[in-house]
């Protein structure tokens, strides 16, 4: 068999890092504790350019992590992208996992376009601290989203009708005043809040770094 064509597992072949710097993925991991994320982002800071995953091929070969278990491959959705911040944010409820704060329920505003909070709350899931958090993230940012997102959760979404057959939620009715759209997500279709859903995933795993 020709040279370089050998049999191998499947998937990308691992790509050596120079011993050096190696040893300073290991050194720096033993000081700070921190996932690979982290440790990217602080050795960019530096100077250094190497990839996350070049990283977490380390942490794998020496114990301080687990492999990343194969994704199946998900059903393909089209995917969507405000190109100017503050037009959409979405926002949803979520109870944390990770250590600190396990059990806690925390909200989050989040930005559609850069992916940045633009504010949280922690405490109990229902409409009051919903609408809190927002106030606070419009009055600390000095912007409204012309579009918000959420699931339809009974904090935000009504699930009984008045007399007159019509549902009106205090949460939707906040919005109304503030000139703010509201667009709900479709039932059984999560990837609508799918980038939130992505921060909550973050938040779990590495906030006790």
């Amino acid at each position: 068999m020709v040279e370089g064509l050998k049999d191998h597992k499947p998937g990308r072949l691992f790509e050596p890092l120079s011993p050096k710097f190696y040893d300073l993925v290991v050194k720096e991991w033993k000081k700070l504790k921190c996932g690979a994320r982290k440790l990217h982002a602080i050795f960019k800071k530096k100077g250094f350019k190497v990839s996350r995953r070049k990283i977490e091929q380390v942490l794998v070969k020496e114990g301080f992590q687990k492999s990343v278990p194969k994704r199946k491959k998900p059903r393909k959705y089209k995917r969507y992208e405000w190109p100017i911040p503050n037009y959409m944010w979405h926002t949803d409820w979520h109870v944390i996992k990770a250590k600190k704060l396990k059990g806690k329920s925390i909200i989050v505003y989040l930005d559609d376009c850069s992916r940045k909070v633009m504010g949280y709350c922690v405490g109990a899931e229902n409409t009051r601290n919903s609408l809190f958090a927002l106030y606070k993230a419009i009055a600390d940012n000095l912007v409204t989203p012309f579009v918000l997102n959420s699931d339809r959760g009974s904090q935000f979404f009504p699930n009984k009708k008045n007399k007159d057959g019509k549902a009106v939620h205090k949460f939707q009715e906040a919005l109304s005043r503030l000139g703010i759209q509201f667009v709900p997500s479709k039932r059984r279709h999560p990837q609508t809040n799918g980038k939130l859903e992505r921060f909550f995933g973050i938040l779990d795993k590495e906030f006790d770094e």
